[in-house]
């Protein structure tokens, strides 16, 4: 018998099965592992932002973080954080805050939103605080595919004029405060028929938010038969108002409106307050100056002034906001749009949960157009400004407007709960 013969009848060795037994093992391991979760396709127009697993949802809180206005913006936060804390999340994610400071300036909001859109992980924003920081920060924001949501900014151009596009519109802006046309309106109403003035004189600031409510009031004031004797403007921190001052007196006004901001409102306050030519005219300002800071700052010369403030609904709502505030954070509410603020968080977060979809890995995938087709389709949603419904422009906010007046020994609560008049349009 040959080696040949023998090998050959010998049968197939052990060593012959290893790799075709190690084929075997590798196809039944792959046939046993499940496959990887796969995600859905975006099909979003405007992209999808992608939380993965264990990730937080980022809220950017735009706000003015530095300067006199920086305790009010700190209220704002509160309001996001007390809503946060009322649910549970966003589909099992939690909810993060991070801030950005815009300034309460063209500048300060260009700056923050060139920031903020850099970051492919943010879908909303709630702010901006100042209308004059909003006008270039909704302009990037918006073409970033991002939404804004606002409980302070109020100048018209930023949605709507006559029922026209105002001239800083951008799709992704909302606010849940009403449009200075309103308030401008409210303004006259007020200073004609509540208080009798048919002389007034006006100033404001360059910013957006004044310029368009001097601009409301005036058109508003003329059309009850008034007469705007003087216009005037300050300039960011002009601290000597008395040339202005003086020019004003001139012209015999029997009110005084500007809703400027600080620390301008209250150098001009002094200044008419050491015009003897001027001791009778009456002050009347705007929800840029009450709030707590101003009152302290101002002391005694703000003394006999008016202010418009937005007018809460009263009920067992704003009530119960107002105790929860407090419970949470202790002192009252530093300026008169707290609960603004706080509908601003609430339908931000409202909108954000309608446009997320939990993916099967874990990750959760939102949705940057739905989000704005939720707050656009927003109708009658219970708020605690009231029932807010959504126009094509943006405007979410109930126009209700009080008169108040800073009276001996009032602190900036009594102020707000003691109301003159109300004009709702």
């Amino acid at each position: 018998m040959t080696r040949a013969f023998h090998d050959r009848c010998r049968g197939p060795r052990l060593a012959d099965f290893f790799p075709c037994m190690t084929l075997v093992f590798i196809a039944l391991f792959w046939s046993c592992t499940p496959e990887p979760a796969s995600r859905s396709v975006c099909t979003d127009v405007l992209g999808c932002v992608w939380v993965e697993r264990g990730e937080p949802v980022k809220v950017i809180s735009l706000h003015t973080f530095t300067g006199p206005l920086a305790s009010l913006s700190e209220e704002h936060v509160r309001n996001m954080e007390m809503h946060i804390a009322e649910r549970s999340g966003i589909h099992g994610h939690p909810v993060t805050i991070i801030r950005e400071d815009e300034q309460c300036s063209p500048s300060g909001g260009l700056v923050a939103a060139q920031k903020i859109a850099a970051d492919p992980k943010v879908v909303a924003i709630h702010g901006p605080n100042c209308s004059s920081a909003a006008v270039p920060a909704s302009r990037i924001l918006s073409e970033a595919g991002m939404v804004m949501v606002s409980g302070t900014a109020t100048a018209p151009s930023l949605t709507s004029v006559g029922g026209e596009p105002g001239a800083n519109a951008q799709p992704g802006f909302f606010r849940t405060v009403a449009n200075d046309q309103y308030q401008g309106v409210a303004a006259a109403a007020f200073a004609n028929g509540f208080l009798g003035r048919t002389r007034a004189a006006v100033v404001h600031d360059h910013s957006s938010y004044a310029r368009g409510l001097v601009e409301a009031f005036s058109e508003a004031f003329r059309a009850r038969g008034g007469e705007v004797v003087y216009s005037g403007v300050v300039g960011r921190g002009d601290q000597n108002m008395y040339p202005l001052v003086q020019a004003m007196a001139s012209h015999t006004p029997e009110l005084l409106f500007m809703p400027i901001f600080m620390p301008e409102a209250e150098h001009l306050v002094w200044a008419v307050r050491s015009t003897p030519e001027l001791e009778k005219m009456l002050l009347l300002s705007a929800d840029s100056t009450l709030n707590r800071p101003f009152l302290e700052i101002c002391g005694s010369a703000c003394q006999g002034m008016f202010f418009i403030a937005p007018d809460p609904p009263d009920g067992t709502t704003y009530e119960a906001f107002l105790d929860r505030y407090s419970r949470m954070f202790g002192p009252g509410p530093e300026g008169s749009f707290h609960a603004h603020s706080y509908d601003a968080a609430t339908i931000l977060l409202h909108a954000l949960e309608r446009a997320s979809f939990p993916e099967p890995d874990g990750s959760l995938r939102i949705e940057r157009q739905r989000v704005r087709d939720v707050l656009s389709g927003l109708r009658e949603f219970p708020g605690v400004t009231g029932s807010l419904s959504c126009d094509a422009h943006g405007d979410c906010g109930v126009p209700r407007f009080r008169l108040v007046r800073h009276g001996s020994s009032m602190d900036f609560e009594q102020i707000l709960r003691n109301p003159l008049a109300i004009h709702a349009p």
